[in-house]
């Protein structure tokens, strides 16, 4: 595993925790459909199912914030991937809500803040 990819594992584990600790139960992590998507974590909080795109950047924003980097055309396929789960799980999709958990790292890969910012802001 790369440094890279060590470091987005750390950032999913350290949002999944964050989220149970605050009450979500977690449905689905690393959800995927073949030639669809991919969603980093799916879960339930307040009745509410919450779809959540991590993404990892180092403090110094050399490549832009965690949120630039979902694209319009990334958004689509969480959807389109999030559709499919709710198809599986018979879940309404008027309790689905997407975000983006942007998390800042030092560079040593240390978490400094997760920040979550809802789709189409």
């Amino acid at each position: 595993m790369t440094r890279n990819q060590e470091i987005g594992k750390a950032s999913e584990d350290y949002v999944a925790k964050y989220l149970e600790q605050r009450g979500s139960k977690i449905l689905a992590r690393n959800f995927a459909v073949h030639n669809v998507g991919e969603i980093d974590i799916i879960c339930e909080y307040k009745g509410e199912i919450l779809v959540i795109e991590v993404k990892s950047r180092d403090s110094r924003e050399r490549y832009g914030t965690p949120q630039e980097a979902v694209t319009r055309s990334k958004q689509q396929k969480i959807m389109r991937t999030a559709l499919e789960f709710c198809k599986e799980n018979r879940i309404d999709l008027d309790r689905v809500s997407y975000f983006v958990a942007g998390v800042i790292h030092d560079i040593s890969g240390n978490i400094l803040d997760v920040q979550f910012t809802p789709f189409f802001d």
